[in-house]
């Protein structure tokens, strides 16, 4: 089961990150973000009640791949897990974290940074290694992590752009985390129409690209 979600996620690329201050507008951002194509979500912690959100979504959506991201201790990761999380995804670097859905068979993909932060992760058994915050360093500094690290699958998020997949993927990028780029203030806005069209966008971005790589 871990290894076919690892494919299904190498296979949709694109991970929508969601935070938003209610429930309800989550859940209306998921929709949104369906409608546009998404296979896979990414509900953060940083979501008021994020695991019957979670839930919720698993219910509506049973083939669609929930994720639970901003998890920072073993208890949000268990959580995450009970109410359906399908994989969980960090900002940084937490050993527990990593043990804890290595403990349940789910798929963990933790924030790191540096060369040591990478090797402590992959060494703890991450599945793979999200780059945050990718934005701030860019693909160049991917391409030069992956030269110790070539066999590790790669999650660049943070400030990741549309206009930038490709530069990412020839860098080495597995899959990307789309966060603000992506979701803009649509929490605030609800201009839900307009998501939905850049969510399409993305998808497609990332099959012409990736297709092209």
């Amino acid at each position: 089961m871990k290894l076919q979600i690892l494919q299904r996620l190498l296979e949709i690329g694109v991970i929508p990150v969601v935070r938003a201050d209610s429930q309800e507008t989550a859940l209306r951002i998921a929709d949104a973000l369906l409608e546009g194509g998404a296979g896979t979500i990414e509900i953060t912690a940083t979501v008021p009640g994020s695991p019957k959100v979670i839930e919720a979504l698993c219910q509506r959506f049973p083939e669609l791949l929930v994720g639970a991201g901003t998890i920072w201790d073993e208890a949000s990761a268990r959580a995450a897990i009970d109410a359906g999380a399908r994989y969980i995804v960090s900002a940084g670097l937490s050993l527990d974290v990593i043990a804890t859905a290595n403990r349940y068979g789910v798929p963990v993909i933790p924030g790191i940074l540096t060369p040591t932060e990478a090797a402590q992760a992959l060494a703890a058994g991450a599945d793979v290694l999200k780059l945050f915050p990718a934005g701030a360093v860019g693909p160049a500094y991917l391409k030069a992590l992956r030269g110790p690290l070539p066999h590790a699958l790669w999650c660049p998020s943070g400030g990741v752009q549309v206009e930038d997949l490709r530069a990412w993927v020839e860098a080495g990028a597995s899959m990307v985390g789309a966060a603000s780029p992506l979701m803009q203030d649509v929490a605030k806005t609800h201009d839900y129409a307009a998501l939905t069209q850049r969510m399409r966008r993305w998808m497609e971005e990332w099959k012409r690209v990736h297709g092209a790589g």
